[in-house]
């Protein structure tokens, strides 16, 4: 499509998928079972809608080079590089704006760099409707169907149906909820009119920047102050005004103050890969549910997960539900029940050590 336009969001904190994901090496990098990355995947999903010169992509400038390695065929000047992160409302509104600077007319369709979507041809339905709809001046946003009662996920509330095409219907997002107890998620899906919030967004550049105006005004004003400066001074500009940047989502700042937003619900096979257990569960698994990468040799071991990045060999006999990640330089044993420890457990390693490094 001629002025659609994909921003590829590519922070990230590295320590949900520790010791393999770092700071500096996030899990946006990691390889998945195709051989490309993550980020290299979001890339491919996009490429029959926004080719590379339509692809930007907003990083923190310590993570550029990575980038660059990693999406050769984006143009370096479309890599926009953070000083710090300032939350996800002020990455889509600097792109936003350097966008709409050179297309007026341009749709953007904001997506993390670090998701997996196994229903491609689904994904690409959802956003012709809601290219569709943002030509309208409407904010849209991608709800995944919920299979189960994950409480890890921020969920949307959707209301009745506005507009419906490419096979889906697009509802009024009627709230926003934070991440509910087992219990409460339970309810949602009795419910059946909630969706998890996914952070996959559609809208006019221009839609946005005047909602950011409306919304966020400080933020907005100096990211145009940024942007519309000469070329010579922009770089000078970002690092005095970036820091002074409200530090807040879009979620916060717009999406559940506008009156404007609509949601798709889809079944897109989608997850954000946030611990070890859903990254394992990618990897082909054997008979006994034994997702091993790597070296290794088990006897009688069950629903495993084992990350192998070294030349040894690993043996396991008996154990069930564990993950087991092999590094040179450590080892970490986890039962699955308390895999989000593991970020717990990289925040203690960095305060023994120092700085985690890739």
């Amino acid at each position: 499509m001629k002025h659609f336009y994909a921003i590829i969001l590519a922070g990230g904190s590295g320590t949900r998928l520790w010791p393999l994901s770092t700071p500096s090496f996030p899990k946006q990098f990691l390889p998945l079972p195709t051989g490309n990355s993550m980020i290299q995947e979001t890339l491919l999903r996009v490429a029959p809608l926004a080719p590379a010169d339509q692809t930007w992509v907003v990083t923190g400038k310590h993570m550029a080079p990575l980038v660059e390695e990693h999406l050769p065929t984006v143009p370096s000047n479309q890599i926009l590089k953070e000083p710090m992160g300032r939350g996800s409302a002020a990455a889509i509104a600097w792109a936003a704006a350097a966008i709409a600077h050179k297309d007026p007319e341009a749709i953007l369709g904001i997506f993390s760099a670090d998701h997996v979507i196994a229903n491609v041809p689904t994904f690409r339905q959802t956003l012709q409707l809601a290219c569709e709809l943002a030509e309208q001046d409407r904010l849209v946003t991608i709800g995944i169907k919920p299979t189960s009662p994950e409480t890890g996920f921020g969920y949307i509330r959707f209301a009745d149906a506005v507009s419906e095409g490419h096979g889906h219907q697009a509802c009024r997002a009627e709230k926003f909820v934070e991440k509910p107890n087992r219990e409460t998620a339970e309810s949602y899906l009795r419910d059946g009119h909630y969706v998890w919030n996914a952070g996959i967004f559609i809208w006019k550049a221009s839609a946005f920047l005047a909602e950011m105006q409306e919304h966020l005004p400080d933020s907005a004003q100096k990211i145009d102050t940024i942007v519309n400066a000469p070329t010579d001074q922009q770089s000078q500009l970002l690092e005095e005004l970036w820091p002074t940047l409200e530090n807040i989502t879009v979620d916060y700042a717009v999406l559940e103050k506008t009156s404007n937003l609509v949601v798709i619900p889809a079944n897109l096979g989608w997850g954000d890969v946030g611990n070890w257990e859903q990254y394992g569960a990618l990897f082909p698994a054997d008979a006994q549910g034994v997702h091993a990468v790597g070296n290794h040799t088990g006897f009688g071991s069950q629903n495993v997960v084992i990350f192998n990045n070294t030349g040894r060999r690993i043996y396991t006999i008996g154990l069930e539900d564990v993950i087991v990640v092999e590094m040179d330089d450590l080892t970490i044993i986890c039962h699955k029940s308390l895999v989000q420890r593991v970020k717990e457990l990289a925040e203690h390693h960095r305060n023994q050590t120092g700085p985690l490094q890739s």
